[in-house]
């Protein structure tokens, strides 16, 4: 969480110390600027909110990690290659607000509970994909002349704090697949040798 913070406090200091020059060169009001600029982080903050109760209200069939969410071989490299392992950590797990904290794995030999993680991984990538794209809306209530000085950097900033956690998503889903398959394996072995005794 820290590094989130200390991300946009560095991002808001750089486009209002930018916003301020520019409105120094191009006589912009500064005051008016503040307020594009509070309405551009507030267009993301309210499409976070609207896009993750929108999703934790859908079915969680939707959510099936074996349908519209695999993850290819590909995938893996490039995310093996962004050193993903290595920064996890630092991204912020909010799941518990959703019912589900993914920061810890309470049940390991619980195949019920990994399919469930496995969901989670699966509404966590959906709401942070689509509060990356719904995010665009800044360029409709940002007038153009705060173009490149608040709505490409608010879009870029936020996607980028959005963009991280789908890597981690799909970076550690091929990961539980493979243990909920190696339970589901070990529990049918199990009644398979009940049966025969």
């Amino acid at each position: 969480m820290k590094l989130y913070l200390r991300i946009i406090a560095i991002a808001l200091g750089v486009i209002i110390a930018l916003n301020i020059v520019v409105s120094l060169i191009n006589s912009y009001q500064i005051g008016e600027m503040f307020l594009y600029l509070l309405l551009a982080i507030a267009i993301c903050g309210i499409v976070s909110v609207i896009v993750t109760i929108t999703t934790r209200v859908l079915p969680d069939k939707v959510f099936n990690p074996y349908r519209r969410f695999k993850v290819y071989p590909k995938e893996n490299r490039l995310y093996t290659k962004l050193k993903v392992k290595k920064w996890k950590d630092k991204i912020p797990e909010l799941g518990k607000l959703g019912g589900f904290a993914k920061n810890h794995i309470n049940e390991p030999n619980n195949p019920q509970y990994i399919f469930r993680f496995l969901t989670e991984t699966c509404i966590a990538e959906t709401l942070h994909f689509y509060s990356i794209i719904l995010s665009g809306l800044v360029f409709l209530f940002i007038p153009n002349q705060y173009l490149f000085t608040i709505s490409i950097p608010v879009f870029i900033i936020n996607g980028t704090l959005h963009l991280l956690p789908v890597l981690l998503q799909r970076y550690i889903r091929p990961k539980f697949i493979k243990i909920y398959q190696h339970l589901i394996e070990k529990e049918e072995q199990e009644e398979l040798s009940t049966e025969i005794c």
